[in-house]
């Protein structure tokens, strides 16, 4: 399980990378990349298959943090929703430059979330 646990951390931080980059890379012409797009979807499954193992290998008298996993969970259908309308924007309108606030939005809500992930203390109180 703790082998499982590490890839999952991994991918998971692979996928905030891929967001953050994408968006510092972009900023100067904002638009939705799509390796943005693909890390929300990275992040939002690694997160909950990460809450997942959480709660199976919680040992007894521990819990895992609900706050923080709930917000994180928002937070990454906020970056996923952000991230999609963006793209549906640029493929509407592709020189109009009509997605930059979704490419702001979707950056700062993943900077958000990374705010929360160091922030609270840990996955699993005790």
């Amino acid at each position: 399980m703790e082998i499982l646990r590490i890839i999952l951390v991994i991918l998971h931080l692979l996928g905030m990378a891929i967001i953050i980059g994408g968006y510092f890379a972009s900023i100067k012409a904002p638009k939705v990349a799509p390796g943005m797009l693909h890390g929300s979807y990275l992040q939002l499954v690694t997160g909950l298959a990460l809450t997942g193992l959480a709660e199976a290998m919680v040992d007894e008298g521990d819990s895992v943090n609900h706050m923080k996993i709930g917000i994180k969970l928002l937070l990454a259908i906020a970056v996923t929703v952000f991230a999609i309308i963006g793209k549906r924007k640029e493929k509407a309108n592709p020189d109009q430059g009509a997605s930059a606030a979704m490419s702001h939005a979707t950056g700062w809500a993943a900077i958000a979330a990374v705010i929360v992930a160091v922030s609270v203390p840990g996955t699993v109180v005790g």
